[in-house]
Formats: structure tokens, sequence, C-alpha cells
């Protein structure tokens, strides 16, 4: 793919204008983790009290995720994107001025981050279903890898600059920029101009939209299997790299050091996705097992060796494997599976990434606390390994292919087979 190539997608006018509301929302966003996180350690150095803090913006997602995906194939998308970017835009204003004012309680920001986590439900899958909806089928792997590229720049600075940031001026005025990003977004999202969707002659319910995708994804053979491959990795991640590594870090690299590091993973994402531009990924779902495998790298460094360059380097090899994750499904999305139906299966995907994220958030303090934070490390990194193993066994993980545009199994086909399931 050229230069040229790789930039087409700008040329349509609605989907620059969700490039650049989105990326400019993507800046603050790198920023919040790693402020959030010590701010929490600010207020409690429990990592328990960060394992709430955090999992109460995760537990309305997986609450939330599969109705909020019905409403995003129901609804006009951007609408329900700029109206979830308001929302989350007031709670990290809200937060930030707690937490400036000196006024902030762990339960103050467990409140607010469930609020956020509420409309993080409903846009994660309006916004994948975004790309085929603005971009016609021959551009759209340049579509995802330009948003993936301009996430991942632009992580490269947040959290370096979150983490000088926390330890200068605290971690409100991070959170106070994140803030303005969200509300940036969404007034971009105001500026769309898409056609109304075909809605004509469906009279369900949201209920029975949401029956209707899970006989779908199911009917499929592959949603299930990955998604559940998912769940063990971001369970594992969750507890040993969002809690537990900002803890670890509070008494060796610092915030600094964790931003680095960070800022490392959002590197390697940006410079192996001009990689991935060149190369033609056959069985996606198999290459995305090897990414998720790559975020053990890390868990063993924090163990054994947590000095900012090794730890760096760690995060940025799961960086790597994130640009394989993130192109991988979304171009196995946007082949199989037909527009109408695109909120729904990634709410289902993301309802299977989300609903372990608690569990790992919650119980690594108290594991922690029994068994030490190297035992817990490592064990997550164990754990890793045997769910990469039981995944890149499964046949419909493995038998998946990609065809590209005009091959076989496109998405027509599955309109066909859509109609043969039986409707709520």
């Amino acid at each position: 793919m050229t230069a040229t190539g790789r930039l087409t997608p700008l040329g349509h006018r609605n989907f620059r204008r969700f490039f650049f509301g989105e990326t400019i929302n993507g800046a603050g966003t790198s920023m919040s983790g790693i402020a959030l996180a010590f701010a929490v350690l600010q207020i409690d150095r429990s990592p328990t009290a960060l394992g709430l803090v955090v999992a109460a913006w995760t537990v309305p997602m997986v609450t939330f995720m599969l109705l909020g995906g019905a409403l995003s194939d129901r609804l006009p998308r951007a609408l329900v994107l700029g109206g979830c970017n308001l929302t989350q835009g007031i709670t990290q204003l809200t937060m930030a001025v707690l937490l400036l004012t000196n006024s902030a309680h762990i339960w103050q920001l467990a409140v607010l981050r469930f609020v956020s986590g509420t409309a993080a439900s409903v846009s994660y899958p309006a916004f994948h279903g975004m790309v085929p909806t603005l971009l016609p089928e021959s551009e759209r792997k340049a579509g995802f890898l330009l948003l993936s590229q301009a996430h991942s720049a632009l992580r490269v600075i947040g959290p370096a600059a979150a983490g000088v940031l926390v330890a200068t001026s605290g971690p409100g005025w991070a959170l106070a920029i994140d803030a303005g990003t969200y509300l940036w977004a969404a007034y971009f999202l105001t500026l769309l101009r898409l056609p109304p969707r075909d809605r004509l002659g469906e009279k369900t319910s949201v209920l029975a939209d949401f029956r209707a995708g899970w006989s779908y994804a199911y009917s499929l053979g592959w949603v299930i299997p990955v998604a559940c491959c998912s769940l063990a990795f971001n369970a594992l991640t969750a507890g040993s790299l969002d809690v537990l590594g900002p803890v670890i870090a509070k008494g060796t690299v610092g915030s600094s050091g964790l931003g680095y590091a960070r800022a490392a993973e959002a590197l390697g994402l940006f410079m192996f996705a001009f990689l991935l531009a060149r190369v033609t990924i056959r069985r996606p779902l198999l290459a995305a097992q090897f990414g998720f495998v790559t975020t053990a790298v890390p868990m063993v460094v924090l163990a054994l060796w947590t000095h900012t360059v090794p730890l760096a380097a760690a995060f940025f090899m799961a960086g790597c494997g994130s640009a394989v994750i993130n192109l991988a499904w979304g171009l196995t999305v946007q082949e199989k599976v037909p527009e109408r139906m695109l909120s729904r299966i990634m709410a289902i995907d993301g309802f299977f990434s989300f609903v372990a994220m608690p569990i790992g958030q919650i119980i690594v303090g108290p594991l922690t606390h029994y068994l030490g934070v190297r035992s817990v490390e490592l064990g997550a990194a164990g754990l890793c390994l045997l769910t990469f193993l039981v995944g890149a066994t499964r046949g419909p993980i493995r038998g998946l292919h990609l065809y590209g545009p005009g091959g076989q199994g496109r998405t027509g086909d599955r309109e066909d087979q859509m109609s043969q399931i039986p409707q709520p």
C-alpha cells in the first residue's frame, strides 16, 4: 500500500471529520489511564482501591454493552458517538475539578467512572461500526490503519507527557485535558452529514434486535470462540498491567518511567502498522492470537526486571501485537459481517472482552497480598501462554480465511445466511 493509498480515505469529507475528531479524542485518552491510576494511589496506596475504581468503569461496559450494540445499529452512529463523547467529557471534567481542588474521594471517582463506562458501553460498538459506514470496501483497510496509526502516534506522546505532568503538577491537569478532547470530538461528530440508514420495514424492538444479534453471532461460528480468548487475555491484562503495573511502578520507575514504557507500547503499534500495510493477512483470527500472547512479555518484566528500558522494550513488543489484533479483527468483521449487524457483533465481542476485566481488576489486590507481586505477574503470564495455545488450536479460529474484495465469504453471502435465522 503506497503512501498515497494510505491517505486516500481522508479524501472523503465525512471520514476526514470523523478521523480528526476521534484522533483528538485519542490524544487525551492516551493520558488519562496513567493520570487516573496515580490520582487514586495519591488518595489510597492500596491496589484494591485502584482495582475498584478501574472496575467501576468496566462493570457498566459489561452490563450495557450488548444493548449498546443494538441501539447503535438502530440509531445514527454519529449521533450516538457524539452524545457519548459529551457525557464522558463532562465526567472527566468533574473528576479533574475534584482532584485540582483536593476534594476527591475514592467513592466519587468510582461513581464518575461508572457513568463514563456506561457511555463507553454504547460508544464502543458505535465507533467500530463507523469505518464501513463512511468508506467504500476498497478503502476500509487503509481507514482502519489510519485510525490505528494516528491513535498509536499520539499514545507515544500521551503516556510520557502524562507521567511528567503527574510528577510535576498532579493528575488533575491530565484529566482536564482529556475532558477537553472528548468535547472537541463531540463537536466534530456534529459536522458529519450521513444519509439516513435504511430501516424501512423493520418494526422490531431493541430487545428483538439484541436477540437477533446473538443468533447471528452463533451462526457465524467464529465470533464466540475468539471472544472467549479475548475474555481471558483482557482479564489477565486488566489485573496485572492496568492495576498492578502502576502499583509496582510507584515504588520503582515512578509515573514518568511507566509513562515512557506505555509510550513505547504505542510506538510499537504505530511502527508495526506500517509493516502490516504491506502484508496480506489471510488467517486473521490466528494472527490475532499471536498478537494477544505478546501481552505476557511486560508481565514477566514487571515481575523480574522493573527498569525503564527493559519495561519499555517489553511494552513495545506488546504494542506490535496490538497492531496485529486491531487490523485482523477490523478486516474480519468488515468482510464477514453486513453493515446492519456490525455494531451488534462488535458489542458481543466487546461484552466478552470486558466481562472478566472487573474480576481481574478487583482480585489482583488480594492475590498480591497472599501470593506476592512476582508470583501474581508470572502466573498471569503463564495463563496468557496457556490461553494462546488453546485459542490457536481451535478450528473456527485457525480455519477462518480472508479473501479480499470480490472474493468468497463476502457480506452478501452472510446476508443470505441472515435471512435463514429465525427472527424473535
